[in-house]
């Protein structure tokens, strides 16, 4: 597998990967929202750019006119930034967080209790007191019968500076 083939075949990996980032109950922090979008631009366009020159895309695609290798230079560079923010927003974060984040609790308000979703059987909607930031975990059976239609709960999950991987939602607050 050489030249363009193989470029083809790393980006469907990389946007694979960022596919994987729908199934994480990872929420990004505002800061890591604007800095991957950031770091998406920079990367995407610095790896397009470099790519565009090694592969030479404009012999590569034929192209006579100055519009139309504008044209595919703006389609395919702004596809690959859109591929590398979809994987480092949230699976390069979350696997980040995961390793690397502190283990912390916390404080949440039950919104809702859904049953039978598909891919989580058992899901509870919360607000995060703190960022005043919506989203839903997948609990056990036993933690979902446990919880409240609605009220305050304690959280458990890692948190870096790129934001927050919730792991467990207690009932009970917890020992300081």
């Amino acid at each position: 597998m050489k030249g363009f083939n193989h470029y083809i075949f790393w980006l469907s990996i990389l946007a694979l990967f960022g596919v994987c980032g729908l199934y994480f109950s990872f929420y990004p922090s505002a800061s890591w929202k604007l800095g991957s979008v950031a770091g998406a631009l920079v990367l995407g366009g610095g790896l397009y750019a470099w790519l565009a020159w090694r592969e030479r895309f404009v012999s590569l695609f034929q192209l006579e006119t100055e519009a139309a290798r504008w044209q595919l230079h703006l389609t395919l560079g702004s596809l690959l930034v859109l591929v590398v923010w979809g994987a480092l927003q949230v699976p390069a974060a979350a696997f980040y967080t995961q390793w690397l984040g502190e283990e912390v609790d916390f404080s949440a308000r039950v919104l809702a209790k859904d049953q039978g979703e598909l891919g989580c059987e058992y899901r509870v909607h919360l607000v995060l007191d703190a960022a005043a930031q919506g989203m839903g975990v997948c609990v056990s059976e036993d933690v979902w019968l446990s919880l409240p239609e609605s009220g305050a709960v304690v959280m458990r999950g890692k948190r870096s500076e790129l934001g927050i991987n919730p792991r467990q939602v207690l009932r009970e607050s917890a020992a300081p």
